[in-house]
C-alpha cells in the first residue's frame, strides 16, 4: 500500500487514495491532524503527536517541535540525554503516521510520496528521504507542496495556460509559489517565503497582548508557565473563527484570570504580521515576472488562512476571494496522495 504525507512544521497528516478519490487517514486519536512533535520520557520511551505535546508542557527540556526548519542541517536535539538529529525526528513522525495508516487501512503500508517545501534544496529532499526510509518506508518520490496543492486542487485539469498563486501560511514557515500550467506542464515560476513565520506568530501576538493587560513580565515566568499561557492563547484565537471576540481564560497561582479581546484589536495587533507576508508575495511576483492581475487563481494552503482576519487580509491583498472549496490543512496531503 502507498500513501501521500504532508510532513508539516507544525502538523502533519497522511492521505490515500481509495475509491476514485484521495481521503485523509485519521490517527489513532480519530484526528486528522498529528502535531510534528516529538517527546522523550523518563523510561526513555519516545511520544508522538499529541501525547508529546501534552508532555513536553510539563517536561519542556524532553521535547523538540519546529524541527523541519532544520532539516538536512547538523542541528541536534538533546532529550533528556538522547541526541537527534532533524531527520531522525521527522522519521518518529513518520512512522507514528505509517503505523496509523496501517491501523486504519488494515494493511501493511510499505511506500509513501512525502511532500517538502518548494525552496528546500537537495539535502534537505535527500534528509527527508532518509527520514522515510528511517521510518520504514520506500520513499516513491518527494513532491514540492506547491505541487501537491496544485494536483489537489485539480489546476491540473485547466485548459490552456494559466498561472496560479500557492500562499502557504503553516504554523511555522510561509511561501508563495507561483505555478504555470502550459502543455500539461506544470512550471514553477518563482518561490519566495519566510522560514519563520506563521500561525504561531498570531498566537504570540495574542500571548503578549496579555501580558501587557496583566502587567506581567515574560523574563519572570517559568518555561512552563509560558508554555501554558501560549496553549491559552491558542484556544483564544481559535475563538475568533466563529466570533467577533474572543477570551483568553487562565488559572494562575490558583486566581481564575479572563481577558476579552476584540477582532479588530486584534487585527491591528497582527499588523507588522500581514506587512511581513505582503514581502514574500511581491517578490514573488517581481521574480517570476508577472502582475498580480496575471494571476488566474489563488490556492491557500496551510492552518492559518482558516484565521478570518487571515482569510480577509488575502482578499484583500489580492483584490478576490481565494478557492477554498478543500480544506487549507488538507490540501497538500490530499495531493501527495493522488501523486501516490
Amino acid at each position: 500500500m502507498i500513501i501521500g504525507i504532508d510532513l508539516g512544521t507544525t502538523n502533519s497528516l497522511a492521505a490515500c487514495f481509495q475509491d476514485g478519490r484521495a481521503c485523509i487517514i485519521p490517527n489513532r486519536l480519530r484526528k486528522n491532524l498529528t502535531p510534528s512533535v516529538v517527546a522523550v520520557d523518563e523510561k526513555a520511551q519516545i511520544l508522538v503527536g499529541e501525547t508529546a505535546r501534552e508532555y513536553g508542557r510539563l517536561h519542556p527540556g524532553r521535547m523538540a517541535e519546529v524541527f523541519k526548519r532544520f532539516m538536512g542541517s547538523e542541528r541536534q536535539y538533546d532529550l533528556g540525554g538522547h541526541k537527534f538529529r532533524p531527520e531522525d525526528l521527522s522519521a518518529m513522525v513518520l512512522r507514528s503516521l505509517k503505523e496509523d495508516a496501517e491501523s486504519f487501512l488494515g494493511e501493511e503500508v510499505t511506500e509513501a510520496v512525502i511532500s517538502v517545501p518548494a525552496y528546500f534544496n537537495d539535502s534537505r529532499r535527500k534528509a527527508t528521504k532518509r527520514a522515510g526510509e528511517l521510518a520504514g518506508l520506500k520513499v516513491e518520490r518527494i513532491i514540492s507542496e506547491p505541487t501537491a496543492a496544485a494536483i489537489a486542487y485539480g489546476l491540473y485539469e485547466k485548459k490552456g495556460a494559466s498561472k496560479f498563486l500557492v500562499f502557504d501560511l503553516g504554523g511555522g514557515t510561509f511561501d508563495v509559489s507561483i505555478l504555470e500550467m502550459y502543455d500539461n506542464i506544470l512550471e514553477v515560476r518563482a518561490v519566495a517565503g519566510d522560514n519563520f513565520l506563521g500561525g504561531e506568530d498570531f498566537t504570540e501576538v495574542l500571548y503578549q497582548l496579555f501580558l501587557k493587560r496583566r502587567g506581567l513580565e515574560e523574563e519572570t515566568l517559568s518555561l512552563k508557565t509560558r508554555l501554558y499561557l501560549k496553549k491559552q492563547a491558542e484556544l483564544c484565537k481559535l475563538g475568533f473563527s466563529e466570533e467577533r471576540s474572543s477570551v483568553m481564560r487562565c488559572v494562575m497561582d490558583g486566581e481564575e484570570w479572563e481577558e476579552t479581546f476584540k477582532i479588530s484589536e486584534y487585527e491591528e495587533a497582527c499588523a507588522p504580521l500581514f506587512e511581513k507576508i505582503r514581502k514574500p508575495v511581491k517578490r514573488s511576483l517581481s521574480d517570476a515576472g508577472i502582475r498580480l492581475s496575471q494571476i488566474d487563481e489563488v490556492v491557500l494552503v496551510g492552518g492559518a488562512p482558516k484565521l478570518p482576519i487571515v482569510r480577509q487580509f488575502i482578499s484583500r491583498l489580492f483584490r478576490r476571494v481565494p478557492d477554498t472549496h478543500i480544506n487549507p490543512d488538507e490540501a497538500v496531503a490530499l495531493g501527495a496522495a493522488i501523486q501516490a
